[in-house]
């Protein structure tokens, strides 16, 4: 990748061969795109790999965070590939792409380098995001995060309460030490999709007030949310990958 990078990199781009090469690599090189995707299926969360951006479902597409249209020397970057399903891909993000004029910051959360919960909060009671940041906002927009004909709001919903049953499961195999049933419960909770939902069930059940925000749970629910044994389990810290270094 570091190779084809630099070949791309020697073509002149004024003269908008930079583009037109990249574009034969990206259709010809089949191998690099199989080892780049069975990567990101790894890193991406669910079974079989859901979509970075809005996880709800199996990520079937190398998505380019920064464009190949806006700038072609990304196109085999590592960095720059997440793992996405073709809704959020090509019918939502497509060659969309903006900067912060102050800071030169994407104005999309890439989930490789920060915290997106930094920027978004899941209201789990309607099962929509609200904006903590002007990126937050802008991911919400871009992507279509909260449109009811993606059916995010219902089927995070429906999430909540899957993860609600699975973690009283692993409450009472614990209790009756069960340690197959605890192992089968967490495997559950790790793949399932949506896994915003669960993380920010995880989040807020330790904020203050956390009963009001997190919409009335249940006593039981946020004391086992809470445990030390299930958090260091399930927690994710963000970001999945560390920043690259320089020339990497």
């Amino acid at each position: 990748m570091a190779i084809l990078t630099a070949r791309i990199e020697e073509r002149d781009e004024p003269s908008g061969k930079r583009k037109s090469y990249s574009d034969h690599l990206w259709k010809d090189e089949s191998d690099v795109k199989t080892s780049v995707r069975a990567v990101l299926r790894r890193m991406a969360p669910g079974v079989l790999g859901c979509c970075m951006y809005c996880g709800s479902t199996t990520g079937t597409d190398i998505e380019h965070f920064e464009p190949r249209e806006k700038n072609p020397a990304q196109t085999f970057r590592w960095s720059n590939h997440l793992l996405a399903c073709g809704p959020c891909n090509s019918t939502y993000k497509r060659t969309w792409w903006e900067c912060d004029t102050e800071t030169g910051e994407p104005l999309l959360i890439d989930p490789t380098r920060e915290d997106p919960f930094t920027h978004l909060f899941l209201d789990l009671g309607k099962g929509t995001y609200r904006r903590l940041t002007r990126k937050g906002q802008k991911t919400i927009d871009v992507l279509g995060l909260n449109l009811h004909e993606r059916r995010f709001p219902e089927a995070r919903r429906l999430a909540r309460k899957c993860a609600r049953r699975v973690i009283r499961d692993w409450g009472r195999a614990r209790r009756d030490s069960d340690e197959a049933g605890m192992r089968d419960a967490l495997d559950v909770l790790r793949i399932q999709p949506f896994a915003d939902v669960w993380q920010s069930m995880l989040r807020q059940a330790v904020m203050p007030g956390a009963d009001i925000v997190m919409d009335g749970e249940h006593p039981e629910v946020l004391y086992l949310l809470r445990n030390e044994e299930l958090r260091a389990a399930t927690l994710v810290d963000f970001p999945v990958q560390a920043a690259p270094a320089a020339g990497d």
